[in-house]
């Protein structure tokens, strides 16, 4: 059984501008479990714990989902927050990108046709995790934070279908199976 789910991975310069956001606004200092660099990416869907059988039929739905699909811009546009920024629970990076929601919403579709998948009950809300909130943010906090710009755009050319291992240190993210957008 692994834990996974199908993501975009970040390229490394978009990596190292995230990080850096989070030093210029020492995000650190909030009671914020912050994502480790290496883990930050778009995630698309999670699919929970499968067995090596269920994964590979997964792998086949998913390239026959995005067989004729293009790369595309994906451009990030200031934070988010998970409620609201009242009561954040998760603190992200917006992402804007009709494409991307053109492509979840095929490989929502295809996964529907898999009894192991859970369909997607939530609208999709494309997003690049900062972290995770630990206690409640005073106004001032949340206000700082909903203040904060960030433009930037990549090309998203791939997606991957990530394993998860959960560690005391945090997760650990492998790339299980990579799909290209051309």
């Amino acid at each position: 059984m692994k834990r996974v789910f199908l993501g975009i991975d970040l390229p490394k310069e978009l990596k190292e501008k995230i990080e850096e956001l989070k030093a210029k606004h020492n995000l650190k200092s909030l009671p914020i479990k912050l994502v480790e660099p290496e883990n930050s990416h778009i995630a698309l869907k999670f699919l929970g714990e499968l067995p090596e059988e269920e994964i590979k039929a997964l792998i086949e739905n998913i390239q026959s989902s995005i067989a004729g699909f293009k790369g595309f811009e994906v451009s990030l546009n200031g934070l988010i927050a998970f409620p609201g920024f009242f009561k954040p629970r998760v603190l992200a990076i917006k992402i804007e990108s009709v494409n991307l929601e053109g492509l979840a919403k095929k490989i929502f579709a295809g996964l529907d046709g898999l009894s192991f998948v859970k369909p997607e009950e939530r609208k999709y809300a494309p997003h690049i995790t900062l972290g995770r909130i630990k206690d409640l943010l005073d106004k001032e906090e949340s206000l700082k934070l909903a203040k904060i710009k960030l433009q930037a755009a990549f090309m998203a050319n791939r997606l991957q279908l990530f394993e998860s291992q959960l560690t005391a240190a945090g997760p650990l993210y492998s790339i299980l199976q990579t799909f290209e957008l051309n």
